[in-house]
């Protein structure tokens, strides 16, 4: 039964929907695109509380302005100012130091002497003169004398001889002989016989050639020498006058230098201090905000309401009886949930207010002081008066210089200065020594037959050539004429002296080398070596003498005060002193100014469906657009990103296409460089690029669907492995639309 109901069902809905599967009256060679039609939806905007109004109270503090008072710090008085007294000064002189007398060095005189003094003995030295040395040449046999044969070759000479090349014979004049062609052997060099020199045999001896004789040479023994330490009196003995200095003693005695006299001296006045109080600050009332309180909610704003719409369903029925599937089809419904926001709002919990502290002066348990302040006042307790106070003289304690015991002199040795000076002594003369030289021997190498040469007969063929000479095979008949025989002048080698062998000597093969012979012995020759010396400075010394000088004796001026008038008083009035003092007087009390924050509100775009769509419409479509459609994009290499270009292109081709109501396929595809997945993954980005760029231009987006292809669909040959030019991979790189069916 529910099989039943189900065929019934179908069959109501196939015959409903598919009621309008052609259009009425189509025209020939017109395209059409059957389309349901959209739900028309409206914007409309709703206004939300997200925070409610409140007051915003700010306290606006207590005013104060100071103001100045003058009060009595110190009363007025009297002091006593000492008038010093008056002193002037008188100048008198001391002696500080006696006459004496001092005894003044006359230094004595200084010369120098110059002195040259031998430091080495003048001595010879024995020069080597080598011995002279001749080089001469000698032979060495490097290699001995020998015998070796060569071959005297047989003397060939050459002769005329004729060859009979052809025949004489007859001619007949009229029948001709006949003649045939026959090869013939001919001698034209005999058989002899040559030798074949066998080398001789050498070896290689090792022996030793004095190239250089032995000989001797003198090698000098040098003289030695040894150094000595010679003492030079360079300065005599002398002596030198030091001055002993005369002795002084100190005597101290008392100068005045101040008289005596008296100063006044003021008892100063006694003061006391007052403390008195005044009204330092007055206070006003501190008031203190409690802000108001807050609390986080959300309200739920539906922006979309609850629709539904018509689908067709994935398979068709199973008793479909049509051979088109799409006829038998369910058509359902489908709900479209809401679509909501939620938007966080701010709610009043507690509003601002005031809290009020009094000040100071209207506190209930203010202390009597509060707001009081206090200042000093100097009082005179007892007034000023003068005591005389003597002063004593002032004396200075001088000190005065007076000789005790004359300046004598005393003579001081002054030791002779030697000089120690380096000097060489000849300990034993140059000799000289006999040194043998040995030979000097080289190793030669030279040749040395082993086995002289011999010969041996080789047997040399003659030499025959193949000559062609023609022979009359039948003579000639009718009229003989006489032909003259043909000779040819050849030429032959022949055997004028057999071959035979002569000895040749082979010289002994010598080395002239050099070597070196002694031709004059070594001997030695005496070099004169001259003395040396060397230049020292004497000195001759005068002895030194003294001089009596006079010192005269040293006197100071010093200074001395006296009083010339004694110190006096007089009365200085002290005048009463005033201070300014600050007070804090309150201007303005505290007050709470209150401002109102106006409720804030979020304005929310709300889809509101204005017309229901979902019925099928047939729309007359250009056929150009049914089959795909090339936009001129050129992407960025690796790029899904649209530039202005593309934009502008998409605006120009499709926008227009799709304000129809129509929808879309969006296929994009790629060239074959570079992997498969990854040129589909960037089709597939290239196509979504422009389904969202038209989505961003309000096109629905169930009306446009994305396809990335990749390399799947290419346009040419150029599939991976083939090389292809820029342009051929740049007409696979493209990216198309095409109208297809809204069901």
């Amino acid at each position: 039964m529910k099989k039943v109901l189900l065929t019934i069902l179908s069959f109501v809905v196939c015959s409903a929907v598919f009621a309008q599967d052609l259009p009425t009256n189509p025209e020939p060679g017109k395209c059409y695109v059957r389309c349901v039609t959209p739900d028309v939806w409206v914007n409309q905007d709703i206004t939300v509380q997200v925070a409610p109004a409140y007051k915003k109270l700010s306290v606006v503090p207590a005013q104060y302005r100071t103001e100045n008072e003058e009060v009595v710090t110190q009363s007025a008085g009297q002091e006593l100012s000492v008038v010093p007294a008056k002193y002037e000064t008188q100048t008198f002189e001391v002696v500080t130091q006696e006459a004496s007398q001092k005894l003044e060095k006359v230094p004595g005189s200084t010369d120098t002497t110059t002195e040259e003094m031998i430091i080495q003995p003048s001595y010879q030295e024995l020069s080597v003169v080598p011995a002279k040395y001749a080089t001469e040449n000698f032979e060495v046999v490097s290699s001995e004398g020998g015998q070796t044969l060569s071959v005297v070759p047989a003397k060939l000479g050459t002769e005329n001889f004729e060859v009979v090349v052809k025949e004489a014979g007859q001619r007949l004049e009229v029948i001709p002989a006949k003649y045939e062609n026959r090869t013939e052997t001919v001698l034209v060099e005999a058989a002899y016989t040559k030798l074949q020199s066998i080398p001789a045999k050498y070896e290689t001896r090792t022996e030793t050639v004095v190239v250089k004789e032995a000989s001797q040479r003198l090698e000098v023994v040098p003289a030695k020498w040894t150094t000595e330490n010679v003492t030079v009196l360079v300065q005599p003995e002398s002596s030198r006058l030091e001055i002993v200095p005369a002795k002084y003693g100190t005597e101290t005695f008392e100068v005045v230098v101040k008289e005596a006299s008296q100063r006044l001296e003021v008892i100063p006045a006694k003061w006391g201090n007052e403390t008195l109080s005044y009204k330092k600050q007055e206070f006003g009332s501190t008031l203190s905000v409690v802000p108001a309180k807050f609390t986080s909610g959300y309200e739920v704003i539906e922006v979309k309401p609850a629709t539904a719409k018509w689908g067709m369903s994935d398979t068709p029925a199973a008793d479909c009886a049509s051979s088109d599937p799409n006829d038998c089809r369910y058509w359902c419904y489908k709900n479209i949930p809401a679509q909501n926001i939620t938007i966080n709002t701010t709610e009043l919990a507690s509003d601002a207010q005031v809290m009020t502290k009094p000040g100071c002066d209207q506190a209930p348990n203010s202390s009597s002081d509060c707001g009081m302040g206090t200042y000093t006042r100097r009082v005179v307790l007892t007034p000023a008066t003068t005591r005389v106070i003597d002063i004593p003289a002032v004396t200075k304690t001088v000190k005065k210089t007076v000789m005790v015991t004359p300046p004598t002199t005393r003579t001081i040795p002054i030791p002779a200065v030697n000089k120690t000076v380096k000097k060489t002594v000849l300990v034993s003369p140059a000799t000289t020594r006999v040194i043998d030289i040995p030979a000097v021997t080289e190793q030669v190498t030279r040749r040395v037959m082993v086995t002289p040469p011999t010969t041996r007969t080789i047997e040399v063929p003659a030499v025959t050539k193949e000559v062609t000479r023609t022979v009359m095979v039948t003579p000639p008949t009718t009229r003989v004429i006489d032909i003259p025989a043909v000779t040819k002048t050849m030429k032959r080698t022949i055997v004028i002296d057999a071959a035979t062998t002569r000895v040749t000597e082979i010289p002994a093969v010598t080395k002239t080398m050099k070597r070196t012979v002694m031709a004059t012995p070594p001997t030695t020759r005496a070099v004169d070596i001259p003395s040396k010396s060397t230049t020292l400075r004497k000195t001759i010394i005068t002895p030194e003498t003294t001089r009596v000088v006079t010192i005269p004796s040293t006197s100071t001026t010093m200074k001395r005060t006296v009083m010339a008038t004694p110190p006096t008083t007089r009365v200085i009035e002290v005048p009463q002193k005033t201070a300014t003092l600050k007070r804090t007087v309150l201007a303005n009390d505290a007050r709470v100014e209150e401002k109102t924050v106006p409720a804030v509100n979020k304005t929310v775009t709300k889809e509101v469906l204005q017309k229901k769509g979902g019925l099928t419409t047939w729309k007359e479509v250009d056929c150009k657009i049914v089959e795909y459609n090339d936009l001129n994009i050129n992407w960025n290499l690796g790029s899904a990103s649209l530039t202005a270009a593309a934009k502008a292109e998409i605006d120009a081709k499709l926008l227009p296409v799709l304000a129809d109501g129509v929808s879309v396929e969006i296929a994009s595809h790629t060239d074959s460089r570079g992997s498969k997945s990854s040129n589909r993954s960037l089709s597939e980005r290239r196509a979504q690029a422009v389904t969202n760029y038209l989505i961003s231009k309000g096109i629905n987006s169930s009306r446009i669907v994305s396809n990335g292809y990749g390399e799947s669909r290419l346009a040419n040959r150029c599939s991976d492995g083939v090389s292809c030019t820029e342009r051929e991979h740049l007409a696979n790189r493209r990216t198309q639309f095409r109208v297809i069916n809204a069901n």
